[in-house]
């Protein structure tokens, strides 16, 4: 998300953008050298590199940014990168704390993150112009006989996938010989894998503009964005609808936050509520050619008139430049700021000692379990237990 949240709108800013890590590598000089310090996701996991940079830009005077782009801190079970994040969250929530200024990509996420940070900004997510191409819609029925109903998204929407399986199930059985899938990817469901007409592209480009450049070349009819309705999906922004419009398609969306204020019902997409909608909506998209180039003529206009970064840039500039004009002071609380942040401090020292000793039980166990003595221990056990009475 760098490239969409950092390096593309400063670079239509005139903002010059220092790398100041690679990997955990923290570079002191980069953050001397620059007028602020951006923090992204979840980089606090590298806690000794983290709190390095912090010492670095509180010594240089720095304001400290923290950006957010999910809500990573409630990442629901069945989320397949729950494991990832699930021991990082003290880590993060330091972060928001500590920050002088958390931006988020959605109104959801700010109203979440104020509670721990009260100097929290919406930066919304917009189409890099300078990166995408945006192709104008068309009615491809004259060059394929199939609709296509498409899909694209990460690993973490397997569970997604998973909730409107059953109405792509009913739609391939309602319009067998009409409508083929395709997805960008997840795998799909098996069920839905296994379908004759069904392509599925692994693709798994972390460049983002690479991924831009390979999916606005792509064709498909109908487009779909389903999420499951918890507080994670809520806190998302929806950037799927933008960068769904560039293709030319008509889309259909799950009725939540991230797509409330961009779909305006049958007019430049359609918002569904439950399996039902999902079913009747691609259903009449499939029977109405004209209503799909409609739609997706309606979803263009929408997002060249609001949503492209080279007419929203100056959002990121001025919360930034506004950060640099403010002298850096506590926030929140006073002390029950401190203390809430010294919590979570000798919390992590606590785990990171802990994780110490168990790894030095383990491996002491490990010798013990090797030991020519442990296998005589055994041997002597296994004949016991062949003297011992029946029941």
């Amino acid at each position: 998300m760098v490239v969409l949240r950092i390096t593309g709108p400063a670079g239509m800013a005139g903002m010059r953008v220092i790398q100041g890590n690679q990997g955990p590598q923290v570079s002191k000089e980069a953050v001397a050298e620059a007028d602020l310090v951006v923090i992204q996701r979840d980089f606090p996991r590298f806690w000794r590199d983290y709190k390095h940079i912090i010492s670095l830009a509180r010594e240089k005077g720095k304001p400290v940014i923290y950006d957010l782009d999910d809500l990573l801190v409630e990442i629901p079970h069945g989320h397949s990168h729950r494991g990832d994040y699930a021991g990082e969250i003290l880590t993060m929530l330091y972060a928001i704390i500590d920050a002088d200024l958390v931006t988020a990509s959605s109104s959801n996420l700010v109203a979440y993150l104020s509670e721990l940070n009260p100097n929290v900004k919406l930066i919304d997510n917009y189409l890099n112009d300078h990166l995408w191409v945006i192709r104008p819609p068309e009615n491809r029925d004259e060059k394929n006989s199939k609709v296509s109903i498409g899909f694209m998204g990460g690993q973490t929407h397997r569970a997604d996938l998973e909730y409107i399986k059953r109405s792509l199930l009913n739609v391939n059985d309602k319009f067998s010989d009409q409508v083929i899938y395709k997805f960008w990817g997840t795998q799909p469901p098996e069920e839905l894998l296994s379908l004759p007409t069904t392509q599925w592209n692994p693709i798994n480009q972390e460049d983002y503009a690479q991924f831009a450049s390979f999916f606005s070349e792509q064709d498909c009819d109908i487009l779909i964005a389903p999420l499951i309705d918890n507080a994670f999906n809520r806190a998302k922004s929806g950037l799927k609808f933008l960068e769904y419009s560039v293709l030319g398609a008509a889309g259909v969306y799950s009725n939540l936050p991230p797509y409330e204020r961009m779909v305006v019902q049958g007019k430049n997409g359609f918002l569904a509520d439950n399996l039902d909608d999902w079913e009747t909506y691609l259903s009449t998209l499939i029977d109405n050619p004209s209503l799909r180039i409609q739609i997706a003529s309606a979803a263009q206009q929408m997002v060249q008139q609001e949503w492209l970064l080279s007419s929203n840039y100056y959002q990121f500039m001025d919360i930034y430049q506004a950060a640099l004009e403010e002298e850096r002071k506590l926030l929140g609380n006073g002390q029950s700021k401190e203390n809430l942040k010294s919590i979570i401090s000798h919390s992590e020292e606590y785990q990171s000692d802990l994780e110490d000793r168990l790894y030095s039980v383990d491996n002491q166990l490990k010798e013990i379990l090797d030991s020519r003595s442990w296998r005589y221990l055994k041997k002597i056990q296994n004949l016991r237990l062949k003297f011992i009475p029946k029941r």
